[in-house]
């Protein structure tokens, strides 16, 4: 029988390194996914949330990605380089620009749930129905996401 560490045993018991690596595994098959459809893996949190509701600034986009400013900018500027978005002057603000999805985002955008549900199934098939739906909630308690269910 092999002998466990004791380093070994609190890395296999550490919630930063049991989220950090199973963040890497799914950051490799998002990449590998998303390379199938012509997308980098940069800009998919950005398209997926101006699919749901567009016509935000760049500020509101970042913050409701937690991502800082420049990383917002960069994002949004791949996304009208490729084609999946268009700056709008904002009617409220001269000094801000909304950001709408153009009609090659949407149909983009449209082809991402269905690849967001397979790598979700990947790495959950482990776990039971209930197993699932217990680890979302505690990792939005974690993070702070106010649920309404």
């Amino acid at each position: 029988m092999a002998q466990i560490s004791r380093g070994q045993k609190n890395r296999e018991s550490s919630f930063g390194f049991l989220i950090q690596t199973l963040g890497r595994r799914l950051d490799v098959t998002m990449r590998e996914r998303l390379k199938e459809v012509d997308i980098d893996v940069k800009i998919f949190a950005n398209l997926m949330l101006l699919y749901e509701a567009d016509g935000v600034n760049q500020r509101q986009l970042g913050k409701k990605l937690d991502f800082p400013e420049y990383y917002t900018s960069r994002n949004v500027d791949a996304l009208v380089k490729a084609g999946f978005a268009e700056r709008r002057p904002d009617p409220n603000s001269r000094r801000s620009f909304l950001i709408y999805l153009t009609e090659k985002g949407r149909k983009k955008a449209a082809q991402l749930p269905k690849i967001i549900a397979e790598t979700n199934e990947l790495h959950l098939k482990r776990l039971t129905l209930k197993e699932r739906k217990d680890v979302v909630a505690l990792l939005q308690k974690t993070v702070g996401i106010e649920t309404t269910s």
